[in-house]
């Protein structure tokens, strides 16, 4: 692909009908296709690769290329694509699927996972679910800590969030924090460095060039110190990136106030209601039940021994491995109020935008409804929004198709977090930290899962729920960018202040 992809498209016809000759094929038709702009290879290397996951096993090198080639398709051959509907959007959908698969396959190779979820990461940032992409990026280098693509692609996203932050420091500077993020941008230089090699391995030589340009400019920001934090639920906030606030320093740690992520302005009119709008009161609640379920979480992690709730309670033995207790039911609780947060950022949506019968409407009844003969249709305000462009938005009508599963598009890759909060809500679950698979519910009331398992969704649970926070600040900024100005009137501004100043915590 790198010294001449229009030969290695003209010798494919040397390939044999075999499933591995057919898979090589495809390969070649989607990369050098991709690289070329030849739609007509990539849509080729798309139906061998469809049909060959037809035909054999669940295999993580399949799924990853073809996500690769619904990814290469929906960018080149569709043009102008929408965010939120159309072919291209289809694509992305599939495509996130299939790297989910690849991902999370106990038969991928280590660099095979990482790869995946990096470009897992790619197409969630084409979708403006930036902060998701990040956790993807963090993740991809934990799988193979010499992956250079994940490094360059998280060094490129945050170079891009410093320069806006800094840009508008009055609506961003409860974004992030600064220092800290130019010490991470920093290390990734260093670390890309060290790893040129893997970088042409994976992507080819051509990203060479850019990553060295990265590199320079990563080098010339200046450096802070940054102390050490201390306290182990910090540090786990910390690893994790689990703070309303990206990149925390220690200094923030040290004051124990971290989760700092507001709206900056809400404009009103004299026909709203009296004092300060609703939307903090929402915003309010959902960050202190983030916080809560994070905080759960930690303390009922299997490997630590001590937890501060006190076991009171016998039970009989299923003898099963089956575990039973206050700890279990904290942790199953923590991944079910980190999901409730969906309905609520929903409901918030719905009271900011006026829709009738905000106060009913959950995350999958916000977007629209099915009309009669199976199409759907956006409810009005949905539309106007997503029409604008409002990528906060668009951000979370992502997620609600990753939570979706139909017969005909297949079931979406978050699905398991909704499945995972009902049992826990409407049924029982039960965690076993052994012999989980020849365990059935003949009344298919109880949901048998490995506590580890449980353990990793419950994280990955508490990291949608502040993707999603993160994205409906992101969609208020925006719908009051874009607010309609008035030519006459007087505007007063109104400083909404602290809670805990309010009541009398800090000195």
């Amino acid at each position: 692909m790198d010294e001449d992809p229009a030969a290695a498209l003209a010798r494919i016809r040397e390939l044999g009908d075999s499933p591995e000759e057919a898979f090589a094929s495809a390969a070649i038709l989607i990369d050098c296709g991709g690289h070329l702009g030849n739609s007509i290879a990539i849509n080729r290397g798309v139906e061998i690769l469809e049909e060959l996951r037809k035909s054999t096993k669940p295999d993580p090198g399949l799924a990853y290329n073809l996500a690769n080639g619904l990814q290469t398709r929906a960018r080149l051959i569709y043009g102008p694509h929408s965010p939120y509907f159309g072919q291209s959007f289809e694509d992305h959908f599939q495509a996130r699927i299939r790297f989910g698969e690849a991902a999370r396959s106990p038969h991928a190779p280590f660099d095979l996972a990482s790869q995946a979820l990096t470009n897992m990461g790619t197409l969630l940032q084409d979708t403006s679910r930036w902060i998701e992409a990040l956790d993807h990026f963090r993740e991809a280098q934990y799988v193979c800590p010499e992956n250079a693509v994940a490094m360059l692609k998280e060094l490129t996203l945050l170079q891009h969030l410093g320069q806006l932050f800094q840009s508008d420091p009055h609506n961003y500077q409860c974004y992030g924090h600064i220092p800290t993020l130019v010490n991470r941008i920093r290390i990734l230089a260093v670390n890309i460095e060290r790893n040129l090699d893997t970088l042409t391995a994976f992507s080819g030589t051509a990203a060479l060039t850019f990553a060295q340009q990265q590199i320079a400019m990563a080098k010339a920001l200046p450096s802070s110190s940054q102390g050490p934090i201390e306290k182990p639920f910090f540090q786990f906030v910390s690893k994790h990136q689990l703070a309303l606030f990206l990149h925390c320093g220690a200094e923030d740690f040290d004051a124990g106030i971290f989760d700092v992520l507001t709206i900056p302005t809400i404009t009103r009119t004299m026909d709203d209601e009296d004092g300060v709008p609703e939307i903090y009161a929402m915003l309010n609640v959902m960050k202190a039940d983030f916080a809560f379920a994070r905080q759960v979480y930690f303390e009922v992690l299997e490997d630590d021994t001590d937890t501060p709730y006190l076991e009171t309670t016998t039970h009989g033995d299923t003898l099963d491995y089956a575990l039973y207790g206050v700890r279990y039911s904290a942790l199953t609780s923590a991944q079910r109020i980190a999901f409730d947060i969906l309905d609520k950022v929903a409901v918030a949506i719905a009271c900011y935008l006026k829709m009738p019968k905000a106060h009913k409407v959950s995350f999958a009844t916000l977007w629209g409804r099915i009309e009669k003969g199976g199409s759907f249709r956006f409810h009005d305000e949905i539309a106007r929004c997503l029409a604008k462009g409002n990528f906060g938005l668009i951000a979370l009508h992502n997620i609600f198709h990753d939570m979706s599963s139909d017969n005909s598009r297949g079931v979406g890759i978050m699905e398991a977090h909704k499945s995972y909060r009902n049992s826990s809500t409407h049924r029982f679950t039960v965690l076993h930290d052994f012999g989980k698979q020849e365990r059935k519910s003949p009344s298919l009331a109880v949901d048998h899962q490995d506590i580890m398992e449980f353990e990793r969704m419950t994280l990955d649970s508490l990291k949608l729920a502040r993707s999603v926070i993160f994205y409906l600040v992101d969609m208020i900024m925006f719908a009051e960018a874009t607010r309609p100005k008035r030519d006459t009137g007087i505007t007063v501004p109104m400083s909404v202040p602290d809670h805990a100043y309010i009541r009398g915590r800090y000195d």
